[in-house]
C-alpha cells in the first residue's frame, strides 16, 4: 500500500516533481475553469489534486479510504492555507447525495480499487447534469506499466494485482455508467529514469502523435448530460 510517505519521498525527486506537474497539466486542462465551482476529488491521497483545485477558486471535498493520507492532506493543505472538506470513504461507496458536484477528479483511482466500474458508477452519480468526470490513469502500453508489473512479480505490495488501463477500455466503463466521452489526453512519454526523464521531459508535448502508446499517463474526460 502507498503511505504519504512515499508520496513525499516521489516529490522530492526530481523526475516525481516533473512527472506531477505534467499530469496536473493534463488533468486541469481538461477541466476548464474551477472557479466557484464544487470539486470532489476521488482516492485523494495526500491531496495534490485537491489544494490544486482549491487555489484555483473551487470549492473541494476530497475523499480517501486511508485515515493516514487523509490525515497528510489535511497538514499540506493547512500549510498552504487552503479550506479543504476531507472524508474518509470508500471510492465505491461515495456518502454524498446524487448531483451534488459539478466537477470529479479520479486520478490513479481506478487501479487500484477491487471494482472500478461500481466507482465510475458513484463518480457519475454525484455528478449534477452537465458536470465533468476527469479520469487519469496508468497506461498499459508503457515502460512505466512494464516496470510496475515486474515489481509487482517481485512481491511488491503496492504493484501486485494494479489494473492499468487503455482508452477503450477506460471508454467502455464511463459509457456504461451513462455518461457522454468529451475528449482524452496523454502525457508522460518518458521512462522512469532520472536522468533520460529531465532531458525528455520538456518535450513532453512532441511525443503526443504517439497516442496512448508510450504514454504512462491517460485522461479522459466524460460529461452528464
Amino acid at each position: 500500500m502507498i503511505t504519504p510517505e512515499d508520496y513525499a519521498r516521489w516529490r522530492a525527486t526530481a523526475v516525481g516533481r516533473l512527472t506531477e506537474r505534467l499530469e496536473q497539466d493534463v488533468v486541469f486542462g481538461l477541466s476548464g475553469d474551477l472557479r466557484g465551482r464544487t470539486v470532489l476529488d476521488v482516492a485523494c491521497g495526500d491531496g495534490a489534486y485537491s489544494i490544486s483545485a482549491c487555489k484555483q477558486g473551487a470549492r473541494v471535498f476530497g475523499v480517501d479510504i486511508s485515515k493516514e493520507m487523509l490525515e497528510a492532506a489535511r497538514q499540506r493543505a493547512a500549510d498552504c492555507k487552503q479550506d479543504i472538506t476531507w472524508c474518509v470513504a470508500s471510492a465505491e461507496d461515495l456518502p454524498f447525495e446524487s448531483e451534488r458536484f459539478n466537477v470529479v477528479i479520479a486520478v490513479t483511482a481506478l487501479c487500484f480499487v477491487k471494482d472500478p466500474q461500481r466507482t465510475i458508477q458513484e463518480a457519475a452519480r454525484v455528478l449534477r447534469p452537465g458536470g465533468s468526470l476527469i479520469v487519469g490513469e496508468l497506461g498499459r502500453c508503457s515502460l512505466w506499466a512494464l516496470s510496475r508489473k515486474v515489481r509487482g512479480w517481485l512481491g511488491s505490495s503496492t504493484w501486485s494485482g494494479v489494473h492499468f488501463w487503455t482508452f477503450q477500455n477506460l471508454r467502455r466503463l464511463i459509457e456504461q455508467a451513462g455518461l457522454r466521452f468529451h475528449s482524452r489526453r496523454t502525457s508522460v512519454y518518458f521512462p522512469p529514469v532520472g536522468r533520460v526523464a529531465q532531458l525528455l521531459g520538456p518535450y513532453n508535448n512532441a511525443f503526443s502523435p504517439l497516442g496512448q502508446f508510450a504514454a504512462a499517463f491517460l485522461t479522459f474526460r466524460a460529461d452528464k448530460v
